[in-house]
């Protein structure tokens, strides 16, 4: 048993992790500038946690390609559930989450493909620039960044608007450029992430040719 669970601890914390994002979105959507506050620390908590996963995998040599599937599946629920809760509350255009949820069926599917072929998440990646941009250490810290980033731009937000609705602050200001910020930071996550799906199209085309023309 203590094996089983050994060999499961980084899939557990992606499981906790991707329970938390419904509770992170229920928080965000309260009134209480309190809950708002703990919702953007949860933020936080939910991105180590992703870090840690992969550390708790590659420190005890748990890694599998059933364990990379489920990561993947984790960051699936935590990117989108956001994004598209970002742009109900206006803070993002509505064309982002909508991208991201179409790339991930495409690619999901072709990472299945792949994982029944015996090839794991990112051995997929072969050419050299879908190395760079998609398979290497580098690319994926860069693209968790960018992603905790508008998370946490967009919590930042929704809490500087209680402050000013609950408690009559005067940051009219700073919400703009935050808005501005997100926006654009937004935009640039989208074509990061159309790069890299792009790359995995490209990198994947073998196997989709073997899958559709037996």
């Amino acid at each position: 048993m203590n094996n089983i669970l050994l060999r499961n601890t980084a899939n557990f914390i992606v499981i906790f992790r991707s329970i938390l994002v419904f509770v992170i979105i229920f928080f965000l959507s309260l009134d209480s500038l309190l809950w708002k506050i703990t919702g953007l620390g949860l933020l936080i908590f939910i991105a180590i946690l992703d870090w840690v996963d992969g550390y708790v995998a590659r420190r005890y040599a748990i890694s599998s390609k059933l364990g990379g599937l489920i990561d993947t599946l984790g960051d699936r629920i935590t990117e989108n559930l956001l994004l598209i809760f970002f742009a109900h509350k206006q803070l993002i255009p509505i064309s982002v989450p909508l991208i991201f949820v179409a790339r991930s069926f495409i690619a999901d599917f072709i990472r299945y493909l792949a994982y029944q072929n015996g090839i794991s998440t990112f051995a997929l990646n072969k050419s050299r620039l879908g190395i760079i941009f998609v398979a290497s250490r580098t690319s994926r810290v860069l693209y968790l960044v960018l992603k905790v980033a508008i998370f946490f731009l967009g919590g930042i937000i929704l809490v500087t608007e209680s402050l000013m609705v609950i408690h009559g602050f005067s940051l009219q200001v700073l919400l703009m450029n935050l808005k501005r910020i997100i926006f654009y930071g937004s935009i640039a996550l989208v074509l990061f992430n159309l790069l890299r799906f792009f790359l995995l199209v490209y990198d994947s085309r073998f196997i989709l040719k073997k899958t559709f023309t037996r």
